[in-house]
């Protein structure tokens, strides 16, 4: 089964500054048969405020502090079918966190991502619906004096994406529904986005976020976990906020290199929030794709017909088989002709020789004209005789 490689079309990366970690490998689908993808990607944020409320803008954190985060994601989509798919990828993450007092730093490999999407109606618009689990490596340490890099707690998620190809342009949105552990409150994903091409080129840029449905476990005792998280994150309601909701922007550049590589470009910036981090992120990925099935063909079956005048014959073997010698079974010419059979035995041989056999006597022919000429000739006398 040969490798070769096709040019992977873009997809939007995956890996978006979102409140949730739960979110697709890529958002607009695309399904193409033994097609496996690999991806390493990055991404940076940056913050300085928090969104307290909707509506009431960001507030700066106290005396400068910051907050910044780098994740590292190696990723992988394989289609099976042009139908449906399976996904997964791993984070590893590194936080710091400054405020007047200290600098605190956190580098884990934080979660594992693992789901799988199918077309469920391709036809006015295509729909794709999504399912899947995180599963954190690390947990919030209540007591720790580092610097958090992750929610730490599982996520189930699964949405559903419409989505239509115009050629020149694709759009899409998406909406979902995101259960996470630990009584952390659900959260519903949704967004929206624009793809446009341009020879080996793609731009787009999407509108993304997440709202909170349901309460936090310690959303009666909410200060508790701010006065923890300025401690650690320098104020920062990036992670293990109660209640997040925030509104988010992304936009992107994607280079069709050749065949097999593709890499992207994207930024954004939050817009607004609630419980949620203010700030703006910057990524890339570059990406491998091969096709499990070029150059493997199969050649059509074309039934023999067959006909009296030329019928269908199999085709001789040209060999024999190994099993035997053919030595073994020839008789040669030579000692055929010098082979004779022994009668010196005592017993009188000519009891033996054929008799000769009696020939039957054919039946007599008879000419039917002679005969009609005799009875014409035997009925003129007659009539010559009155």
């Amino acid at each position: 089964m040969a490798n070769n490689l096709q040019c992977l079309s873009a997809f939007l990366v995956g890996l978006m500054m979102t409140a949730s970690t739960a979110v697709a490998f890529d958002n607009y689908k695309e399904f193409r048969r033994d097609r496996w993808d690999f991806e390493l990607g990055t991404n940076f944020f940056y913050s300085e405020a928090n969104y307290d409320n909707f509506g009431d803008g960001s507030t700066n954190l106290t005396s400068g502090n910051h907050y910044q985060l780098l994740d590292m994601n190696l990723s992988t989509r394989y289609m099976p079918t042009r139908s449906w798919s399976l996904f997964a990828s791993g984070t590893m993450s590194s936080a710091e966190s400054k405020n007047s007092v200290a600098t605190r730093t956190n580098t884990t490999f934080t979660n594992i991502v693992a789901g799988f999407d199918f077309v469920i109606y391709d036809g006015l618009i295509q729909l794709v619906p999504e399912f899947g689990a995180l599963i954190p490596m690390t947990e919030v340490a209540k007591s720790g004096d580092d610097a958090l890099n992750s929610e730490g707690v599982y996520e189930f998620w699964g949405r559903l994406t419409a989505q239509k190809d115009y050629g020149t342009a694709r759009i899409y949105g998406w909406i979902g529904y995101d259960y996470r552990g630990d009584g952390r409150s659900s959260l519903m994903p949704w967004g929206g986005g624009l793809q446009l091409k341009a020879n080996s080129l793609r731009f787009g840029g999407e509108v993304l976020g997440s709202q909170s449905i349901s309460d936090d476990k310690d959303t009666g005792t909410k200060y508790i976990r701010n006065a923890y998280l300025q401690n650690v994150n320098a104020g920062s309601y990036k992670f293990y906020s109660v209640n997040p909701s925030s509104i988010d922007t992304l936009f992107y550049a994607t280079w069709m290199i050749d065949p097999k590589w593709s890499v992207q470009l994207n930024g954004g910036a939050t817009v607004a929030g609630e419980n949620a981090a203010a700030g703006y992120h910057a990524g890339a990925f570059i990406r491998y794709s091969f096709d499990l099935s070029e150059g493997y063909t199969e050649e059509h079956y074309a039934p023999t017909t067959y006909t009296p005048s030329s019928p269908s014959v199999a085709p001789a073997p040209t060999g024999r088989s190994n099993m035997y010698d053919r030595s073994d079974t020839t008789i040669s010419t030579p000692s055929t002709r010098k082979f004779r059979e022994d009668t010196n035995d005592g017993v009188d041989q000519k009891q033996f020789k054929a008799r000769p056999t009696k020939k039957k006597k054919q039946p007599k022919q008879i000419n039917i004209q002679e005969e009609l000429d005799k009875t014409e000739f035997e009925v003129e006398l007659k009539r010559g005789g009155r």
